[in-house]
């Protein structure tokens, strides 16, 4: 499927996923406006093609984090992002233009992982000139919560509906089991709990009820992503921003408004706030700066850069084009 063909209702669909990423299709029907068959059909499209795809996780794997500027000897940029890509700590891989070569994002289940991760890990990558660490003390807004927008209020409301809540109670554990159960929900997002047990010799009705439990206690949560050419939003970038210690919490709340936000993270170093953005078009780079300094008096862009080729997006290794490759690579949580 060429980019070209992503059409409204492909958008319609994928918005309906980031909301409810597996609800009915006979449910979503009547708010998308085409019959479940339809629907199906053509999400499995867009997941073969590599266009949209859907992340399985569990939050508590990652209780520290940091973003990390590489810059590589000449002519290493590729191979060094490759090889980033395949270590599951590193969740976003970005080659970029500017003051670095490489912005990744780093997420660990402890502390201690992180530092061992920086200090001992990353170094041993071939091509690797330097190194600018920046740990997240905050998350404030991450990509979970970017929408296509191609829904309407009421549409939204609707497909919200048809969400399960997770009320984060006690509920049994079998790790194993369930760190089975993600990876083949990294396969295929959708995947019903026949189809999860026939891959891994378990009955559905077992699978059922764990991720029954996975669901219930937070620990399986899904994010629906797609290649970022084919959205309205085909550029990518960082700003690195200067926060007076006083403003920051006002700062990311009024950052929150942003469309084009895809993250923002309190850090620590000599940037207070590292945000992430999807734009329209390249001249958005220096407009949404300006649109900055002017509604956020006191912060300033320290620098920025402009993303060339995304290798690695929340866990989904991409190919060259930015389309999913079906591979993805996270840290999961320890027993």
């Amino acid at each position: 499927m060429p980019d070209s063909s992503l059409n409204a209702l492909d958008l319609r669909i994928i918005n309906a996923l980031q909301i409810a990423p597996r609800a009915p299709w006979a449910q979503l029907a009547p708010i998308i406006g085409a019959d479940a068959a339809t629907l199906n059909r053509r999400w499995r499209d867009l997941h073969a093609s590599g266009t949209a795809w859907i992340s399985t996780f569990d939050p508590d794997s990652w209780e520290a984090g940091a973003l990390v500027e590489v810059n590589c000897h000449s002519g290493a940029n590729l191979r060094v992002a490759d090889a980033l890509a395949e270590t599951p700590e590193a969740i976003g891989v970005d080659l970029t233009a500017g003051g670095r070569d490489i912005v990744a994002t780093i997420a660990t289940p402890t502390d201690a992982a992180l530092w061992t991760y920086l200090l001992e890990e990353l170094p041993r990558i071939d091509g690797i000139e330097s190194t600018h660490s920046h740990p997240i003390a905050r998350n404030v807004y991450d990509g979970s919560a970017w929408r296509v927008r191609a829904l309407d209020a009421l549409e939204t409301q609707q497909v919200q509906a048809l969400a399960p809540a997770g009320n984060r109670r006690a509920a049994g554990k079998n790790i194993e089991l369930e760190r089975h159960i993600t990876a083949v929900l990294n396969s295929d997002g959708r995947a019903t709990a026949t189809a999860i047990g026939s891959a891994l010799d378990e009955s559905p009705r077992h699978i059922r009820e764990t991720m029954a439990q996975m669901s219930a206690s937070g620990r399986l949560q899904q994010r629906t992503d797609l290649v970022r050419g084919v959205s309205a939003w085909p550029v990518s970038a960082w700003y690195f921003l200067r926060v007076p210690a006083s403003k920051l919490d006002g700062v990311a709340t009024r950052l929150q408004n942003l469309d084009e936000l895809r993250l923002v993270s309190h850090t620590v170093g000599p940037y207070d706030v590292i945000m992430g953005v999807w734009l329209k078009s390249l001249a958005e780079v220096q407009r949404l700066e300006q649109h900055l300094e002017v509604k956020l008096p006191g912060v300033s862009t320290a620098d920025r850069s402009v993303v060339l080729r995304s290798v690695k997006q929340f866990g989904q290794i991409l190919d060259h084009r930015g389309h999913a490759t079906g591979r993805s690579n996270l840290v999961t949580a320890e027993e």
